[in-house]
């Protein structure tokens, strides 16, 4: 029997099956859409393909309590510090950057949430803030890796504001500047954003899926934080821990 964990968040639903032993066998990522209960059963279908499923299932996010079928809702910041603990085995602070928001966490030496913030006002260092950028740029998430490579020097971007963003991106390129030194300044706009929820006072970690989709990203976060890490498949963290929890 194997037990599964999924995140219901605002753009994606991640799911994790686990054995007995707490090793994760299998990843499932899948866009949520507007429709939680069926966002987690095409996780659910996905491993019950192969494999005997344990109800109920543990889930976290914004739709956790959305599901029709048994589970056991959890709250989305004790199960991201329960798998990063249990990954480190030592205090340390998270900065989570999601679809629509991006969280700070700072974990105890006994893995218990000793402080929490969230960004709340805009989507501002946030995954949209990056998509939407994309999408009026016309380019991949592996394009903006590669354009930010080729960065001479950063363009710095000052809006906060996604659409003010893009509006600024747009006068900058009338006016010169090129695409990789562009790029580069979106993801320290994102850095920004993200440090300024709280002072990092420990071992940094950086998760959620611009992490995972956006490598160079955590890059830059050690060249500010030399004590920095993002853990392979970071998305799914919270996912994990749901089970952990459990």
């Amino acid at each position: 029997m194997y037990r599964i964990g999924i995140d219901l968040g605002s753009s994606f639903t991640k799911g994790v099956l686990v054995d007995e032993n707490n090793k994760i066998i299998d990843y499932h990522l899948t866009r949520t859409g507007f429709d939680f209960n069926k966002a987690a059963q095409k996780i659910i279908d996905k491993f019950s393909v192969d494999h005997e499923i344990q109800y109920p299932v543990f889930t976290c996010g914004y739709g956790r309590e959305e599901l029709k079928i048994p589970f056991v809702s959890n709250s989305e910041i004790i199960a991201l510090a329960k798998a990063v603990f249990n990954h480190y085995n030592k205090k340390c602070s998270i900065i989570d950057i999601g679809g629509q928001d991006t969280k700070y966490v700072t974990v105890g030496e006994t893995g218990q949430v000793d402080k929490f913030k969230m960004n709340r006002k805009c989507a501002a260092g946030t995954g949209s803030f990056i998509e939407e950028i994309a999408f009026r740029l016309d380019i991949s998430a592996e394009e903006f890796t590669s354009f930010a490579k080729q960065a001479t020097e950063e363009t710095k971007i000052n809006s906060y504001c996604t659409v003010f963003a893009v509006s600024e991106i747009v006068g900058m390129i009338k006016k010169g500047s090129t695409m990789p030194n562009i790029i580069l300044g979106i993801y320290n706009s994102v850095i920004d954003r993200s440090v300024e929820l709280s002072p990092v006072e420990d071992f940094l970690v950086i998760t959620g899926g611009i992490p995972d989709n956006h490598p160079l990203i955590v890059d830059l976060f050690k060249k500010r934080f030399p004590k920095c890490d993002s853990p392979a498949k970071s998305q799914f963290l919270a996912a994990y821990g749901c089970v952990l929890l459990n």
